[in-house]
């Protein structure tokens, strides 16, 4: 395993600086993800994320970026299996969003990432496979979300009972552990990304870059919740946690968590969230762990050889 890691990063040094010859990375059921996708993916998330454009953090990030290529591949091969398909109008509207983001017209922000080494049409397919998995999602997943009332009933009386009491603005960065062999490279990642953070890389741009939750959209952020709402595995992190404090990354189950502790206040009356507010926060996090299954599932079932 370290020696095609190794070959695979020697390949991508190779090609970063405007090299003409493209080889093949990883080949993914039909498909194949080639090393100029994979230094132009490094290029735009080491820009993203303020990253120092060295070739340490190029070897630290390449393998979890060439994981997120190979799952969008197998997000746009499941939503063109369903007849999903992006129209230009949603990848330039998406373009302008994410320029508007950065206080930037869309022709602004192509040039500022055309001086960065960066293609246009690099940002452009990651927003087209993040759009084909959102509609997939809506169309394929989420009508299977089902939150009984029994479950909004045991939730609202949890936090009438914890009125007065505190309650936490939270943030996530999740990294899958979907076998035994994942786990050690997944923990060296997650502590790549605390030292890229105490370098001054942000944790929203370093959640929307890697994570692994639905939450990655939304920067990471899960909203104000109470031990109550939270997964177990995530209450027992915040329980020990300090407002603008960032966790280690810490094992669970299903893989690792670094949470962010933005913020904390006081519940009351006032705060308490509706029952419908109750309802979106569980449905979305049975979601979310459909999503990852769904994900989980077509990686199980697919071909996929890294060179």
């Amino acid at each position: 395993m370290a020696k095609r890691f190794l070959i695979l990063i020697t390949l991508l040094l190779a090609t970063t600086a405007h090299a003409t010859e493209v080889g093949i990375i990883a080949t993914v059921n039909n498909d194949i993800v080639t090393s100029h996708e994979l230094a132009q993916r490094i290029e735009l998330i080491m820009g993203a994320n303020g990253m120092p454009r060295t070739d340490e953090v190029r070897h630290e990030i390449a393998g979890e970026v060439l994981r997120g290529l190979i799952d969008d591949k197998l997000r746009l091969e499941a939503a063109d299996a369903n007849s999903i398909k992006v129209k230009d109008e949603d990848i330039r509207k998406a373009m302008a969003s994410v320029a508007g983001q950065n206080n930037m017209s869309v022709e602004q922000f192509t040039n500022m990432l055309a001086a960065q080494g960066v293609e246009k049409d690099t940002l452009e397919d990651q927003l087209r496979a993040e759009i084909d998995w959102h509609k997939y999602v809506e169309q394929k997943i989420l009508p299977n979300v089902d939150v009984p009332s029994s479950e909004i009933d045991r939730l609202e009386a949890q936090l009438k009972d914890s009125a007065n009491r505190t309650s936490y603005l939270v943030a996530e960065i999740f990294l899958p552990v979907d076998s035994p062999a994942d786990d050690e490279k997944a923990k060296t990642f997650g502590d790549n990304l605390i030292r890229q953070m105490a370098a001054g890389a942000k944790f929203s741009a370093l959640a929307h870059g890697f994570s692994a939750s639905a939450s990655a959209s939304r920067n990471g952020d899960l909203g104000w919740q109470t031990f109550e709402q939270m997964p177990p595995e995530i209450a027992r992190i915040i329980k020990v946690m300090h407002p603008g404090q960032v966790s280690k990354p810490m094992r669970t189950l299903r893989g690792y968590y670094i949470l962010y502790l933005r913020d904390t206040r006081i519940l009351t009356a006032d705060t308490i969230p509706t029952r419908d507010q109750l309802r979106e926060a569980a449905s979305d996090q049975q979601l979310d762990l459909l999503q990852r299954r769904e994900l989980r599932d077509l990686r199980n079932k697919a071909f996929i050889e890294v060179k």
